[in-house]
C-alpha cells in the first residue's frame, strides 16, 4: 500500500499534464501512487497519461462516466485511493521534487493535516507566504488564520498545497451532503476545507515552497471569463456560501463559527 495517493483531476490539460505527470514520478519519495482522474474532456489528456501509465505501474486512470466538474472528480480520485493519505495536483501545475519526502516527515497518526506554501509561475516567481513552521490544534490553527496571518483566511482553503488523511476526506466530504446532481468548479475548496476543519483536531504547517501553480493557463477555470462561465460560477458561489453558512452551526468552537463567517461574505 502507497503512502500518499496524488490525485490529477483532469479535464483537458494536455499541454501540461506531461510536465504535471514528471514531477510525481520523479519524487524523492518513490512509495507513492498517481490517479489520473479522466473527467471526460475532448483533448488527448488522457491519451498522454496513459503512455506513462504504461511505463511506470504507480500510475492508475480513473474514468468518470460524464463530466462530474472538480469537487466530484477530486473524490472519485479519493475513493479509489491506496494510500493512508491524499493530496491534489491539477495536471496543469506541478510539484518540488523532494515534496513527498519532506512532508512525510511530519506526518503520523496525531496529525490530520499537513499545508505548505505554493509559488505562482509567472514570469517573475512570487511565492504565497501564508504558512509558517508550526504544529496547532485546531483552535489554534484557526486563531492562526484569523489573527497572526489575515491574508490566510482567503489564501489558506487552496486543496492543492495540502496533505490530507484519505479516511478523514471521505467522512467530511459526507459532512458536505451535496446532492449527488449537484456538480461543482467553483468554490469548492472552501467549502471542503470547511467541511475538513470541522473534523480536524491537529495540523502542521510548513514554510516550505513545494506546490507550483500555472496562473498562465488562459483556459483555466480561474482565468476563463466567458458569459457561460460566469453564470455557473455565480451560481457555484451562491451554493457553497449556503452550505458554509450552514456549517457554521454545526461546530461549537466560536473561532470554527468566525472563520466560516469571514469566508462566506
Amino acid at each position: 500500500m502507497p503512502e500518499i495517493s496524488i490525485i490529477l483531476p483532469s479535464y483537458n490539460v494536455e499541454k501540461y499534464i506531461s510536465k504535471a505527470l514528471e514531477s510525481c514520478i520523479n519524487q524523492s519519495f518513490k512509495d507513492i501512487e498517481i490517479l489520473v482522474v479522466d473527467d471526460c474532456g475532448t483533448d488527448a489528456s488522457i491519451s498522454i497519461a496513459k503512455e506513462y501509465a504504461k511505463k511506470d505501474e504507480r500510475i492508475r486512470i480513473i474514468h468518470n462516466k460524464e463530466n462530474l466538474k472538480l469537487l466530484r472528480a477530486r473524490y472519485e480520485g479519493v475513493k479509489a485511493a491506496r494510500g493512508r493519505y491524499v493530496m491534489f495536483l491539477d495536471p496543469d501545475d506541478y510539484l518540488e521534487l523532494n515534496t513527498c519526502e519532506e512532508c512525510m516527515k511530519y506526518l503520523n497518526d496525531d496529525i490530520d493535516l499537513l499545508c505548505f506554501n505554493y509559488r505562482t509561475t509567472k514570469e517573475h516567481k512570487n511565492s504565497e507566504q501564508t504558512f509558517t513552521m508550526g504544529e496547532y490544534d485546531i483552535e489554534e490553527f484557526l486563531i492562526f488564520l484569523l489573527y497572526t496571518s489575515p491574508r490566510g483566511c482567503w489564501r489558506a482553503w487552496n486543496l492543492w498545497n495540502k496533505i490530507f488523511k484519505k479516511e478523514m476526506y471521505l467522512t467530511s466530504f459526507k459532512l458536505m451532503n451535496i446532492p449527488d446532481d449537484v456538480k461543482i468548479n467553483m468554490a469548492e475548496d472552501v467549502l471542503f476545507f470547511i467541511a475538513y476543519l470541522n473534523q480536524a483536531h491537529k495540523v502542521q504547517t510548513l514554510s516550505n515552497v513545494f506546490y507550483n501553480y500555472n496562473s498562465e493557463n488562459t483556459d483555466s477555470i480561474t482565468n476563463n471569463k466567458s458569459i457561460e462561465k460566469i453564470f455557473y460560477s455565480i451560481q457555484d458561489l451562491e451554493f457553497c456560501q449556503k452550505k458554509i453558512d450552514a456549517m457554521a452551526t454545526m461546530n461549537n468552537q466560536p473561532f470554527y463559527s468566525l472563520y466560516c463567517k469571514i469566508v462566506s461574505c
